[in-house]
């Protein structure tokens, strides 16, 4: 049987930054999290959540046969930076590349290198078995459950040297492992910078509030604003990143280096009036591939 050891070894070599692996199971308290979560009307419009509900508590009904979960990082950590006073764009969408092929392809790369030790049989071949941030699967438990960080006070993972700016990928085995990785433990502590630094206070609810996080109302929604929140986002163009600028364990990061998730020219030249002269068919096509 592999060793984790080994499929370390082969995730840095498809181009990771780390992984970990546990064993498939059910996760009942996450789905019920979620459900109450769904019930008392915090996802916003994000009706998507609340189908495959048990796809996503029970990894095996989503890949049949399914018995490891191996989950890999990707830092998408950048040191470049808008000029000052253009409308934000959250760090993963300044990358010139859309993560979500990014990582896919270095799962693949993956698999490939894994089919030399575990088969062609070691994985469900007649069904979707690779995802990153694009199916029913909880992706930060299982990167939790793989020894790759915690779940922080931020809802983001936070892995103690690559921070919370990580994409998380997953490929699903249908093959046993020699060993698993150990759960890693929380690690805020005391800290809560994240929820200080929350600008719409989001994070200070009792539950996580999608509809107030800026994220959601500058990405997920589509309806127009309320004049509530108009003032949270009248320099905002995609995303939010304050509770992760404010997290210790983001200080100090350096760029991972990865070609393809570099910062998109295009947005490290554009200024504040370049994109008030910029047409709304020119600005759709550049933020096309973000709103994937």
């Amino acid at each position: 049987m592999l060793a984790l050891n080994e499929l370390q070894e082969l995730a840095q070599q498809a181009g990771f930054d780390a992984c970990g692996a546990t064993a498939a199971c059910p996760l009942p308290d996450d789905s019920a999290f979620v459900a109450k979560w769904i019930r008392t009307g915090h996802h916003g419009t994000m009706d998507y959540l609340a189908r495959n509900a048990p796809l996503r508590e029970d990894i095996r009904q989503l890949v049949p046969g399914a018995t490891t979960v191996i989950v890999c990082l990707l830092s998408y950590y950048k040191t470049e930076r808008q000029p000052a006073g253009a409308p934000h764009i959250a760090m993963c969408g300044l990358s010139k590349n859309d993560y979500h092929e990014v990582v896919k392809h270095r799962l693949s790369l993956l698999e490939q290198l894994l089919k030399t030790r575990v088969g062609d049989n070691g994985f469900n071949n007649e069904r979707q078995h690779l995802f990153c941030d694009s199916a029913p699967v909880f992706e930060r438990r299982w990167a939790q459950r793989a020894g790759l960080g915690w779940i922080g006070r931020n809802k983001l993972l936070i892995h103690p040297t690559l921070g919370s700016f990580v994409h998380i990928g997953i490929l699903v085995m249908n093959a046993p492992m020699e060993d698993y990785s150990e759960p890693t433990a929380d690690q805020c502590g005391e800290c809560r910078a994240c929820l200080r630094a929350c600008p719409t206070g989001a994070l200070r609810c009792e539950m996580f509030d999608a509809r107030r996080c800026v994220s959601y109302l500058t990405i997920e929604r589509k309806e127009p604003l309320e004049e509530q929140w108009l003032p949270a986002v009248k320099d905002v163009l995609y995303g939010c990143d304050c509770c992760q600028t404010a997290c210790p364990y983001n200080q100090g990061l350096q760029p991972a280096g990865h070609e393809e998730l570099v910062a998109n020219p295009a947005f490290l030249t554009m200024t504040k009036a370049d994109w008030e002269s910029t047409s709304r068919r020119q600005k759709q096509r550049l933020l096309h591939r973000l709103a994937k």
